[in-house]
């Protein structure tokens, strides 16, 4: 699946990198981002870019806190739309909410999801459609780096999150990650990317808020690209074939796997990358046909109609 952000996602990085003391043009060639997209401020470009420049940033500087201490500088506005769409709601839960259904404005290759939650913590999962390896888990950190340092300057208090969870594997030095999130708890080796926040903050208003630019903008938003929805992702095309299959007895990753024309190691290589394990997906499709035995199963069949051929590729 294709996938774009705005220009001024890479821009965000190069800048950086020049302040280090890097080469800004030469590490955009090395990334094979073209000069006249570094210069013109509203074009969209190709996913790619964000992940291998701050992987390419972070071998010139040779720091693996690289990413997180950069995300430090940032300032609400230098992602464009969807900063300004976040800042100006009324509270923080409001903000937060409108996160999800306009990250699209700057990049399609993300989602980012209300999760399960309890009456005092909040928890939001980020899915990355394109990226692996260091480029991908970098991009995540900026990603969630910069949400951090956004509610900060929004509500104007130094708000740690309580937990964030990464799927990249513990590096030897937390330092950057202590820096950046405070006293939040930091996990390594997750299934999948994860940031909870207290609910009692979301109450709290922004200093930025402004009812008449928000609803300025959000007409605005609804003309730009929505993020990716997920019937387009393995994990819905496993879920409609287990809707399908799931008995009393364990289903069988090489059955699912024919029926979804590919190898049973591309398939479990296809769920690392949504951030899922074929485990986790078999528990999810039992709790929900055990919740919802009749109207879930049916949802999940809808969903695996969708699955054809051309589109598994």
């Amino acid at each position: 699946m294709q996938t774009s952000d705005t220009v001024l996602m890479p821009r965000f990085i190069l800048t950086r990198a020049a302040a280090a003391g890097v080469d800004p043009e030469r590490l955009a060639r090395a990334a094979g981002m073209p000069d006249w997209q570094v210069g013109d401020g509203d074009s969209r470009v190709s996913s790619e870019l964000f992940p291998r420049l701050w992987e390419l940033f972070e071998h010139e500087t040779g720091d693996p806190g690289t990413t997180l201490r950069t995300i430090g500088g940032y300032r609400i506005g230098e992602f464009g739309l969807v900063d300004y769409l976040v800042s100006s709601a009324d509270t923080l839960g409001e903000g937060l909410a409108v996160a999800g259904p306009y990250v699209g404005t700057a990049s399609t290759n993300y989602r980012f999801e209300a999760a399960e939650s309890t009456e005092t913590e909040a928890n939001f999962e980020l899915f990355m459609i394109n990226g692996a390896g260091r480029g991908r888990d970098l991009a995540v950190q900026a990603v969630i780096g910069v949400l951090v340092s956004r509610i900060r300057q929004m509500t104007g208090r130094p708000i740690d999150p309580v937990r964030v969870a990464f799927r990249e594997r513990a590096p030897r030095d937390h330092t950057a990650f202590t820096d950046a999130f405070g006293s939040a708890r930091v996990d390594f080796g997750a299934p999948i990317d994860t940031v909870t926040f207290r609910t009692a903050d979301f109450d709290l208003r922004q200093v930025t808020g402004d009812r008449m630019l928000a609803a300025v903008l959000r007409r605005h938003a609804a003309t730009m690209p929505p993020p990716p929805p997920r019937a387009t992702e393995w994990p819905d095309r496993i879920a409609g074939v287990l809707a399908q299959t799931l008995t009393a007895a364990e289903p069988s990753l090489d059955q699912v796997a024919r029926r979804l024309f590919t190898s049973p190691r591309t398939l479990q290589r296809r769920l690392h990358e949504s951030g899922t394990t074929w485990t986790l997906e078999v528990d999810r499709a039992r709790k929900l046909r055990s919740e919802q035995p009749d109207s879930g199963a049916a949802a999940l069949d809808r969903i695996g109609e969708t699955a054809s051929h051309d589109d598994l590729g």
